[in-house]
C-alpha cells in the first residue's frame, strides 16, 4: 500500500473517533409505543456495533487474547442499564441485544435509548406540552466515513401513538385502530433519522406531578 493510501485510511479511521454516538445500531427493529398522556414503552432488538472497538480492530490493537475481555468491558457497559434483557457478543465490536423501557414522561424529563451520554433515540417531554422523539443523527461527513470503513446501518423504527401529532418525517404513516402507526425505513447512515413531535393531552384522573421549582 503506498504512502497516500496509508495516510487516507489513518485519517478515516481517526475520524471515526468523532462519531456522534459510540454506539451504532444496525439489523435492528425499534418500537415506541407513545400515549396521549405520555406514557411509554420503548423496544429495541438487533445489533449494536462499539464504534472504538471497531477502530481498534482496524489498527490492529486487539491481540487474540485481550477479545474476550474487551468485548466483557463493552457488555459491562450496556448492562449498567437494566433496560437491557440481553446482550451477546457477536466478535469485531458487535453485540446482539433486546432492549425494553417502560414508563411516563414527566412534566420535563429526557429519557434515552442508551444513556444520555451515548443515546440513539431520546424522549424529551417539555413544559409547553410537547413531547419530541428524536433519533440521533449523524453528521454526512460521519455518515460518509461509516460507508468507506465498509460499515453499515440498517434497520426500522416505529412509533405508535394516539397523540396529537404536529410534525414528523416518517416515510410511512399507516393507520391502527384509533392510533397512528410512524415507520421509518434506515437503509444506511445517510438516511432522515427518526423525528416526531407531539402535544400530550392532561390526563386528569392522574395529574404529573409539579417540579421541584414549582414547589418553592
Amino acid at each position: 500500500m503506498v504512502a497516500g493510501d496509508w495516510l487516507k485510511r489513518i485519517g478515516v479511521l481517526a475520524a471515526l473517533l468523532l462519531l456522534s454516538s459510540c454506539y451504532i445500531p444496525d439489523k435492528f427493529k425499534s418500537e415506541l409505543r407513545l400515549s396521549r398522556y405520555g406514557d411509554y414503552s420503548l423496544t429495541y432488538k438487533g445489533d449494536l456495533m462499539f464504534a472504538p472497538m471497531l477502530d481498534d480492530y482496524r489498527k490492529n490493537k486487539i491481540k487474540p487474547e485481550e477479545e474476550a475481555e474487551r468485548q466483557e468491558n463493552v457488555r459491562r457497559d450496556l448492562s449498567r442499564d437494566i433496560a437491557f434483557r440481553k446482550i451477546e457478543a457477536k466478535g469485531k465490536g458487535r453485540f446482539s441485544v433486546e432492549y425494553e423501557r417502560v414508563g411516563r414522561l414527566e412534566k420535563v424529563q429526557l429519557t434515552s435509548l442508551i444513556r444520555r451520554d451515548a443515546r440513539m433515540i431520546s424522549l424529551r417531554s417539555m413544559e409547553n406540552g410537547a413531547i419530541v422523539v428524536k433519533a440521533n443523527a449523524m453528521k454526512p461527513s460521519d455518515a460518509q466515513i461509516l460507508a468507506e470503513l465498509g460499515l453499515n446501518m440498517e434497520g426500522e423504527f416505529r412509533i405508535t401513538t394516539d397523540g396529537n401529532v404536529v410534525k414528523h418525517n416518517a416515510t410511512q404513516v399507516k393507520p391502527f385502530g384509533t392510533s397512528k402507526v410512524y415507520i421509518w425505513k434506515i437503509e444506511n447512515a445517510l438516511s432522515a433519522m427518526p423525528e416526531l413531535v407531539m402535544i400530550r393531552d392532561v390526563d386528569t384522573e392522574r395529574p404529573l406531578a409539579p417540579r421541584a421549582s414549582e414547589l418553592r
